[in-house]
């Protein structure tokens, strides 16, 4: 079982990783801080799906910056929590640069393209295309590149593999909450996980979360020492949401940065 790095929780204002990858996540998610001219963003999102298989959504955006924090899952091989509102607000990727007509894409095994869009100025397959994968597929994005805009590039990641997570207990007072999954024990993967609940007996909504970045070892303890809120909350109203997620990047020239995450989730009930 992975320790937790400390019992003392502290709060933090937060967005899990999505549609921009490259601009939102954790202050206890690992990144890297970037100061180029060019980047490029490539978002692969999962969920789990029957057999052992995921399904996944992707698009890619590119912009120009002078700086940017780019999530690194290999540098997340610890682990910590701290506490966060539930933000329910949602997002859309949109970019501001045009690095050709389409983007190609292998996606286990099957090509796809990804055309521009410019409704969002972002590269995504066309309406209604169906990605699946299994766990051990990968994806591979070659993008074009446009003079004075962005260099020629392609990009490679190991599709996060489907997470299934073992039943979930109510812990007793005092005892720490387990969580368990089908563990990669591959350094390039890490884990998000999110203890959510309402805050009073009265609440109707879940509007808190224990946030946890953890290493992709198959079991953690949320520590006794936080979970008051959690244990007070309706029953109705407690769950976890398991996120794997892998990122890769490349530097196609010194003034440019691609990056691309996979990511796939699933949210377990209490019985």
């Amino acid at each position: 079982m992975s320790p937790f790095v400390s019992d003392r929780f502290r709060s933090i204002s937060l967005a899990l990783l999505g549609a921009a990858a490259l601009t939102a996540c954790s202050s206890i998610t690992e990144s890297t801080t970037q100061q180029l001219s060019n980047y490029g963003a490539v978002t692969i999102t999962g969920k789990n799906a029957p057999g052992g298989r995921a399904t996944a959504s992707v698009n890619a955006v590119f912009f120009q910056g002078l700086a940017v924090t780019a999530p690194n899952s290999a540098l997340q091989q610890g682990d910590q929590c701290a506490y966060a509102y539930i933000d329910t607000t949602t997002g859309t990727a949109s970019g501001s640069l045009k690095v050709g007509e389409s983007l190609a894409l292998t996606f286990a095994g099957t090509s796809v393209a990804m055309p521009f869009s410019t409704a969002f100025s972002r590269y995504e397959p066309a309406t209604g295309t169906a990605l699946s994968y299994a766990s051990g597929d990968a994806a591979t994005l070659r993008i074009p590149g446009l003079a004075g805009t962005f260099p020629a590039a392609s990009i490679s990641v190991q599709l996060a593999e489907p997470i299934i997570p073992r039943p979930l207990l109510i812990p007793a007072a005092g005892a720490p909450l387990d969580v368990t999954w089908n563990a990669t024990n591959d350094p390039t993967a890490a884990i998000i996980l999110s203890v959510r609940y309402a805050t009073t007996p009265t609440s109707t909504v879940q509007n808190e979360q224990i946030y946890c970045a953890v290493k992709d070892d198959g079991a953690f303890q949320v520590p006794a020492s936080g979970l008051g809120a959690f244990l007070a909350s309706p029953s109705a109203l407690r769950s976890v949401a398991l996120i794997r997620w892998r990122t890769q990047e490349v530097r196609p020239d010194s003034l440019s940065l691609l990056h691309i995450v996979s990511t796939v989730d699933t949210i377990v009930r209490f019985p």
